[in-house]
Order: structure tokens, then C-alpha cells, then sequence
């Protein structure tokens, strides 16, 4: 009995063995299911590191060297160095009409423009540095008196105007009001004219003085009629160099 049980353990032993070795057998020719792999992997594989086909390396013109093909460049004829936009086109940084290759001020003001051959702009001074014209400081100056009726430069004035003429010299930036006085009628009108014009010619045509200096006030009122008036002019103060005569069939000529 014992000896049956025996060959009865030793034969089922036998068929679990047999039985692994099938199934593992099995196991080792089973393939896995297509539906698991991505259909493109083969290609992507080939792609990033080709083994079964060699891609021939592409060649793109690019007859100026600037890095943009030629299908493609703005400006085919790019100088050598020169720094290039994504069309290829030289690039203009501060936008002045010179490219950068050939620009000296690289970033020019907008104010500063236009500029010139080489880049390079023109910067307007600073308003707040900008020098202001000195101010007039002649001061205060003689009167010019005349005789009763007459347009006569006197000798005693002669003296008076060349010293009015020095203070004009040594002060540039001032211009001078001169005053004549008569306004009640056109003879006293015509006779103040012609004493504010026979000044000035003393100091234009004797003394050398430019005419532009003068501002003409004649026929004023509240002043001696025999008296022509010289002050320095006010900062802003314009006026009239140049008058003509009022009523020239009136004119004195004494």
C-alpha cells in the first residue's frame, strides 16, 4: 500500500513539472499585444538617432553670411559683421537712417536728429543752460537840447552825444529809446521828428553806432518840446528803427 502511494506522489510530481516547463515555455514565445505600442515610435526612434536610413544634411544659400537664408532675406547684400534683424535686415538701433555697422553714435537722441553722415546728431543745449543775452545796464543818459525851432545839433550837445555814443559801445545789448516831444499840431509834430532824427543820424553817421540800436518816439506828450529824451530800453521793449516823416512838407531845416 505505502509503495502504491509512493509511485502515485512521484507521478503527479512529474506532471506539475512538466506542466511549468510548458507554461514557461509558452510564456517565452507569447508576444505583446500591437495595441500596446505606438505605431510611430519606429519613427520617432529613427528620428532622433537614425540607424536604418541616413538623411542627407541640408544645405540653404546664404550669400551674405548674415544667418538668414536667402528665401528669406530682406537684404540679400548684408555687409560682413554687420548685426541683422529676423529678416535680415541691418539693424538701425536708434532709428537715425544709419545702420549700426556704420553708426559712431550708436543710440542718438530723437532731439538730437537728424544726424549726420557717420550717425552722430546734433543735442540742443539744455534749457536750463542755455546763457541768457546780459542784461542792458547803461543806465541813465543825457538829454540833447535844441534851440527854439531849430534841428541843429549844437556844439554843446556834440560833446554830450559822444559820450552817450561811448555808453552804447561799452554796453552792446542795449538798445536806447530816443523821445522828442510835440503833439499838439503837425508842425510840432514834423519839428519833434526831425530833432529824434537828426540824433540818431549824429550817432549812426558821426559816431558810428548801427541804426538797429534805436527805437524812434516822437510827438510825445508830457516833455519839453525843445528837449530830446535817451533812456536805455526796457527788457522787451521794441519798437520802430526806421520812421518816416509825419508831415515832410512841414520840415524845418533850422
Amino acid at each position: 500500500m505505502k509503495f502504491i502511494k509512493i509511485i502515485l506522489v512521484l507521478f503527479v510530481s512529474m506532471a506539475l513539472v512538466q506542466t511549468d516547463a510548458f507554461a514557461q515555455k509558452k510564456a517565452r514565445k507569447s508576444v505583446e499585444p500591437l495595441y500596446w505600442q505606438n505605431p510611430l515610435l519606429f519613427v520617432y526612434s529613427e528620428l532622433n538617432e537614425p540607424k536604418r536610413m541616413k538623411l542627407p544634411k541640408p544645405v540653404l544659400a546664404d550669400a551674405d553670411g548674415d544667418g538668414i537664408t536667402d528665401q528669406f532675406d530682406a537684404e540679400p547684400n548684408t555687409p560682413a559683421g554687420s548685426p541683422v534683424d529676423s529678416r535680415g535686415v541691418s539693424r538701425d538701433t536708434d532709428g537715425d537712417g544709419v545702420p549700426d555697422f556704420k553708426d559712431k553714435q550708436l543710440v542718438t537722441p530723437t532731439e538730437c536728429q537728424p544726424v549726420d553722415a557717420d550717425g552722430v546728431g546734433k543735442c540742443p543745449e539744455p534749457a536750463c543752460c542755455t546763457p541768457k543775452p546780459p542784461a542792458c545796464a547803461i543806465g541813465d543818459l543825457p538829454s540833447v537840447s535844441f534851440a527854439k525851432s531849430s534841428t541843429v545839433i549844437t556844439k554843446d550837445a556834440e560833446p554830450v552825444l559822444a559820450s552817450i555814443a561811448g555808453r552804447l559801445r561799452n554796453n552792446p545789448a542795449c538798445k536806447v529809446v530816443v523821445s522828442g516831444y510835440g503833439e499838439a499840431n503837425k508842425s510840432s509834430q514834423q519839428l519833434s521828428w526831425d530833432r529824434v532824427n537828426a540824433v540818431i543820424n549824429y550817432l549812426v553817421e558821426k559816431q558810428g553806432i548801427s541804426a538797429d540800436r534805436f527805437i524812434w518816439k516822437y510827438g510825445q506828450s508830457e516833455g519839453d518840446p525843445n528837449t530830446v529824451d535817451i533812456r536805455g530800453a526796457a527788457e522787451g521793449e521794441e519798437g520802430p528803427n526806421v520812421v518816416p516823416a509825419p508831415h515832410p512838407n512841414l520840415r524845418k531845416s533850422k
